[in-house]
């Protein structure tokens, strides 16, 4: 009876110290997220953050270098123009996949250079992680709307699907499809 009794007090000693283990995990991973703080829109990141450096350079003429990666894109979005004072005028074209990229390639032999629609990569690596809506440096895409955004990918699984990039936190899809009607921004080839 006294083996009983000895094999129940190890039993529930056990039984205590992995309670306790649990607790004491479960209170580490809650106390390190705060389900009441927030990520901030990009626009008040910007104005709170504003010493900080810049990813961008302004080439003129509506376009910015992206330095790490050495891309050129519009500073507005598809259908809007450039002001005189710097600004993107006028609303964004909203069109099927297939449109986006015959826009892309009319503005291409129009303009004599290489416009085309970005990457997947291409407009996941213009996303700012440190805030949202849209995720991306608004100081240099003030107009940059909330949206999918098409990219030059097609999906792999299916015809009718395509990629796009969701501005709000960068997250990117590639089971869009592509009758749908989404904004886009355009890269340039630059020699």
């Amino acid at each position: 009876m006294n083996g009983t009794k000895t094999h129940q007090s190890h039993t529930s000693l056990n039984s205590v110290r992995l309670r306790t283990a649990c607790v004491l995990i479960a209170a580490g991973l809650l106390s390190s997220c705060n389900p009441f703080e927030t990520t901030p829109y990009c626009a008040d990141y910007f104005t709170e953050n504003v010493s900080r450096v810049s990813h961008y350079e302004e080439l003129g003429r509506g376009l910015v270098l992206h330095n790490p990666t050495n891309t050129t894109w519009l500073k507005c979005p598809a259908g809007m123009s450039l002001t005189s004072a710097g600004d993107c005028r006028g609303e964004p074209l909203y069109l099927s996949f297939d449109e986006a990229a015959a826009y892309a390639a009319e503005a291409s032999e129009k303009s004599g250079q290489n416009i085309r629609l970005p990457s997947v990569s291409e407009m996941r690596a213009l996303n700012e992680d440190a805030c949202i809506n849209p995720a991306l440096d608004v100081r240099t895409f003030a107009s940059a709307v909330v949206e999918n955004h098409w990219t030059s990918e097609a999906s792999r699984t299916s015809g009718l699907l395509a990629c796009a990039v969701y501005t709000y936190q960068g997250n990117s899809s590639c089971r869009e499809s592509k009758s749908t009607p989404y904004p886009f921004m355009l890269v340039i080839e630059r020699d």
